[in-house]
């Protein structure tokens, strides 16, 4: 605190001598004939009345007379030969038109008796140099004691930032500043406490993405290595092809399991851009249909376009595709017969909404279901397990559209998905 106390006190007793400086230039050197008329004017009272004193006395007993008149004035009176006055020709003209002369720093001024050979010289007593150094000592002592009461306060809010800086620093993740309303840089704690936020969530997703991730290369790699095993002692080449067949499926949903976590992993951090484009909307909720249709197909589901209300919209038509997707094989994995998807207008948006005729999500799992790697359906095989991906990667594409994803129940007693995002110009 010391040291930006010393470094602000200099620089303003600096400006503060600069700028008196400044202003004496400005009136001394730039505007001398208003500083010079103002001091002629301001003396040209006294003066007067000392020159009317004097005018009736002979020039033999101004002397005396002026040194009596000295006990009633603060000035310096004096009289001055005309002859060693050393009068320009401008300060003759003055004197004859019975106005004051003012010479040096406007401390010395001439005035014009009775024009004759005399002159009366007034000069300001000089001013003590010890009221001087008291003035700008007390303007400095005074300077001093408002910049600590102004500096103290800034000083502490801004040690709360640095130790919570440290803090965080030193593996602190949930360190935050508080500071009164009143403070200056609440704004920037508060730009701290988003930041430390943003942080401790990233470093939070990514170390339960690195031990959901490792947790589910397990299986597949646990199976490959069984079925690695098998192969060796099977002599039967048809049993040996099974086995190859399952370590492609194997190798394939590690294949999956990959392309979802990296796709995941961009949107999380936001190292993708949006670049939204309009977008025939039948055509291209068709395609993504028909992107699935097999999977439905296979699964003994029909997978139906129930309606689509609108013409165009405007999306970044690979990762919104791929959300959907996600939403219709989630309902394909769990229906039992049925599953219809729909477009449609939503407030100032649009919405995309899949229902099935499955088991339909508990209330108690319908907000934990959008997070990573975290499955209701305890189950490991192909067909319900999934990675817990999908719909975690739903919630994020929605999210960057400036929308959200949420279950409800359909009218069939299954799972209602319904995906909205704001439409944008």
């Amino acid at each position: 605190m010391l040291r930006l106390f010393l470094r602000l006190y200099v620089i303003l007793a600096l400006g503060l001598a600069g700028a008196i400086w400044l202003v004496n230039f400005t009136f001394d050197e730039l505007m001398p004939e208003a500083n010079e008329t103002y001091n002629r004017e301001a003396m040209r009272g006294p003066m007067y009345g000392v020159v009317e004193q004097l005018r009736p006395v002979p020039d033999a007993a101004r002397a005396g007379r002026l040194a009596e008149l000295q006990t009633h004035y603060g000035l310096h009176l004096a009289l001055m030969p005309r002859s060693s006055a050393g009068l320009t020709e401008r300060e003759q003209q003055l004197l004859a038109a019975g106005q004051v002369v003012v010479r040096g720093d406007f401390m010395e001024f001439i005035a014009d008796i009775d024009g004759g050979p005399q002159l009366l010289n007034v000069k300001l007593p000089e001013e003590p140099k010890w009221l001087y150094l008291w003035a700008y000592g007390f303007l400095g002592v005074s300077l001093a004691l408002v910049l600590y009461f102004w500096v103290r306060p800034h000083w502490r809010d801004l040690e709360h930032i640095r130790l919570a800086a440290q803090r965080f620093g030193d593996n602190d993740l949930g360190s935050r500043i508080l500071l009164p309303r009143r403070s200056t840089v609440r704004e920037l704690a508060g730009h701290f406490n988003q930041m430390a936020e943003r942080i401790e969530s990233l470093i939070a997703n990514q170390r339960e993405l690195t031990n959901a991730v490792s947790h589910e290369l397990r299986t597949p790699i646990a199976r490959l290595s069984f079925e690695l095993d098998q192969l060796k002692q099977q002599a039967d080449p048809r049993q040996s092809r099974a086995l190859i067949a399952d370590m492609y499926a194997d190798l394939g949903e590690l294949e999956e399991m990959v392309s979802e976590l990296l796709t995941y992993a961009s949107l999380e951090r936001g190292a993708t851009q949006v670049t939204r484009e309009n977008i025939e909307a039948h055509s291209w909720l068709d395609s993504v249909i028909g992107s699935v249709a097999l999977e439905a197909e296979a699964a003994g589901v029909q997978l139906l376009l129930r309606t689509c209300e609108v013409d165009y919209i405007r999306i970044e038509p690979r990762f919104m595709a791929r959300a959907v997707i996600n939403l219709l094989r989630n309902a394909i994995r769990y229906a039992d017969h049925r599953v219809e998807v729909s477009l449609v207008k939503f407030g100032a948006g649009y919405e995309v909404r899949v229902n099935d005729d499955g088991p339909g999500v508990p209330l108690d799992g319908r907000a934990k279901i959008f997070e990573p790697f975290l499955r209701l359906d305890a189950s490991r095989d192909r067909r319900t397990g999934g990675f817990g991906l999908g719909l975690a990667l739903v919630k994020r594409v929605s999210q960057w559209h400036g929308g959200q994803v949420e279950v409800l129940d359909s009218e069939w007693g299954g799972a209602s998905f319904r995906m909205t995002w704001a439409h944008v110009d």
